[in-house]
């Protein structure tokens, strides 16, 4: 059977272990070189990026803003944390929510909040790709003799950032959290060629191990997310983490891909979403 090693950014960033923290920190420091302290930024109530973001805040001595799409009856742990962390928290409704891409309601949002920073949903902008270069290093340095990585895909901003920090000589595989996320093919590429990034890792999203859409969890996930944890001692997030382990076992039971060639999968962190998941061990 292929080794198969893990990443373990879950254990590195300090207040906001995984891979948000390299999206952040380098948009906080994009913000520190414009003279600005505050960064305002959107998410759901179980928002890993909104609990970094917060968590870094305390941390780094910035301010920080989340407009959390919801309603006010439904409050979560990760609201306690963010609130705990001094991030103010302003709930929209859903039908704001979904204006938060466009370029009228972005500037309302920061002339609200200036002097700020605007950093898209999930840490999605050239920024956050950048950050995630360092990544790469990380890789080269714990896994050098290892070609192939594997990690969850949200908004695609980590895969980008690993593909162009790699170089050419890596193979980069998704697994994508979403249904139906075709979409997200021409954005990593879009990140890719707006960053002038020509040698590349070749680089692949698989759609169908989605294991019923985002944040979903299907019965076959729920079992394999025990019996890796029994095994292995490592806790697993079913958002990302989960499916991207599950499906390496997957891809390697069935054949797909040679049992022989070693595989990195990276652990993007999120631990903190677990308690979302009244069935997980906490």
């Amino acid at each position: 059977m292929s080794a198969v090693s893990l990443l373990r950014l879950d254990q590195m960033g300090g207040a906001a272990p995984g891979n948000k923290s390299f999206k952040l920190i380098a948009n906080w420091q994009r913000a520190q070189a414009q003279g600005l302290e505050r960064l305002v930024s959107f998410g759901g109530r179980w928002s890993n990026h909104l609990h970094a973001l917060a968590a870094l805040g305390a941390e780094q001595g910035f301010s920080t803003v989340g407009i959390v799409r919801g309603d006010d009856a439904c409050d979560t742990a990760m609201l306690e944390d963010v609130r705990r962390f001094g991030m103010e928290v302003i709930t929209v409704s859903r039908g704001e929510y979904r204006r938060r891409y466009d370029a009228a309601y972005i500037n309302d949002i920061a002339r609200r909040f200036e002097p700020c920073m605007i950093v898209p949903e999930g840490g999605a902008n050239a920024t956050g790709m950048a950050g995630c270069a360092a990544i790469a290093d990380l890789v080269k340095q714990h896994a050098p003799s290892i070609d192939h990585i594997a990690l969850g895909v949200g908004t695609g901003t980590t895969l980008a950032g690993l593909v162009a920090g790699l170089g050419r000589g890596y193979r980069v595989t998704g697994v994508s959290a979403l249904k139906g996320a075709l979409g997200l093919e021409s954005t990593v590429t879009a990140l890719l060629q707006n960053a002038g990034r020509n040698r590349l890792a070749q680089w692949r999203i698989m759609h169908d191990e989605h294991c019923g859409g985002f944040a979903k969890v299907s019965a076959d996930l729920k079992r394999f997310i025990f019996a890796f944890e029994d095994v292995h001692g490592v806790l697993l997030e079913p958002v990302y983490t989960g499916k991207v382990m599950y499906a390496i076992h997957q891809h390697l039971a069935s054949g797909a891909w040679p049992t022989h060639k070693p595989v990195l999968a990276v652990h993007t962190g999120g631990l903190q979403g677990r308690r979302g998941y009244p069935w997980l061990r906490h």
